[in-house]
């Protein structure tokens, strides 16, 4: 890849973003296609996602994928949402459509076609998720989409749950969506659950950040964590440990990275190409497969 003059610009915000995985992915993708285009990690403080979006007009980005913590906090200085950003009000992509800066959600997409990938049966089942988030807002979207029974939420802020639960039964007309304490009392239904969704930083390395009896999985539920560490986080450890399937967020990282770069570039992804560059950083390239 050679920068020049005529580089194409896109990137994400986020704080912090060194442990960002969409670089690599991305620019594997412009080198696989041999497109001018370059993604670059951009770290944006909180308070000043304004500012940056100012920057990205004024150096010319095509546009860029937003992180945590700026997905909600976004979609007030963006000139239109479309699609299930309106919808959730959490914006994972920002695409520079003429002069105007609109806001999309492929979060959703990504954890659809990650269901689908790894077969997990989502439909007439039940579903706990930690997080309120906009991670946590596209999960919960995708499971109602895909047929989720009952959905609980537990977030250590009650009233983010709270609006998570009102805007989707709003949105939805979905009745079967609840909040739960983030204590262990609230997690009692886990046994009730198929599948456990992880969606904060949480229960990386230690396993009690999560108010979890483990006790409580069994074989057959599903235990996912969004975050992608290749050794496995302690959350998933200990649910594999009493049986559970388990699976990282390498997947929907993957299939919403790939929808962003199609919004972007017009361009279907080769999505090989990028699957391989994630996993050689996740898991090192003897074990890449």
């Amino acid at each position: 890849m050679q920068v020049n003059g005529g580089t194409e610009l896109v990137g994400i915000i986020g704080y912090p973003i060194h442990y960002t995985l969409s670089p690599l992915m991305h620019n594997a993708a412009f080198r696989a296609l041999g497109m001018n285009w370059i993604y670059l990690p951009l770290r944006v403080p909180p308070g000043e996602v304004a500012s940056a979006l100012g920057g990205l007009r004024s150096l010319g980005f095509r546009g860029a994928n937003v992180t945590i913590p700026h997905k909600v906090e976004v979609v007030g200085f963006l000139d239109d949402l479309k699609g299930d950003a309106d919808l959730l009000g959490a914006v994972n992509t920002v695409v520079k459509e003429e002069e105007r800066l609109m806001g999309y959600n492929t979060d959703v997409a990504g954890f659809i076609a990650f269901l689908h990938e790894t077969q997990i049966e989502v439909e007439g089942a039940s579903a706990l998720i930690f997080g309120a988030g906009g991670a946590a807002r596209a999960v919960v979207l995708a499971l109602l989409r895909e047929g989720a029974s009952r959905i609980y939420i537990m977030n250590r802020t009650a009233s983010r749950a709270r609006e998570l639960k009102t805007a989707l039964k709003r949105a939805t007309s979905h009745s079967d969506i609840s909040e739960r304490a983030f204590d262990y009392e609230g997690s009692r239904v886990l046994n009730q659950c198929g599948l456990v969704v992880n969606c904060t930083p949480l229960a990386v390395d230690d396993k009690n950040e999560l108010p979890l009896e483990y006790g409580d999985f069994t074989g057959g539920q599903w235990a996912v964590d969004l975050n992608y560490a290749g050794r496995g986080t302690a959350f998933l450890k200990e649910a594999s440990s009493r049986g559970a399937n388990t699976a990282n967020g390498e997947g929907m990282l993957l299939h919403q990275a790939a929808a962003s770069f199609r919004l972007w570039t017009g361009e279907n992804p080769p999505e090989e190409e990028m699957r391989q560059a994630l996993k050689e950083v996740i898991y090192g390239k003897g074990q890449a497969g």
